[in-house]
């Protein structure tokens, strides 16, 4: 993933592994965003988390340490992103 040995730089190891490890459903949620803006036309706006978590369940991914993805699944992967 782009700019990782940054985030190790500035927020220490742990939460770089962490960031690797949530990478697909970070992904996710960022193109989730980036649609629910163009469609709203909302430069701030963001879908609701259970709809998050239902796009990423259709994406058919899973948590980072394995299991379905669930809200809190979503909330720790938003707070790694900054956005909560």
């Amino acid at each position: 993933m782009d700019g990782i040995d940054d985030i190790e730089l500035r927020h220490g190891a742990r939460r770089a592994r962490a960031y690797t490890r949530a990478e697909p459903l970070i992904r996710c949620i960022e193109e989730a965003i980036r649609d629910h803006r163009r469609r709203t036309e909302d430069l701030d706006g963001m879908p609701r988390v259970g709809v998050l978590v239902g796009l990423c369940t259709e994406q058919k991914l899973s948590a980072p340490r394995g299991g379905p993805i669930t809200y809190h699944t979503v909330v720790r992967a938003l707070k790694l992103m900054g956005l909560r």
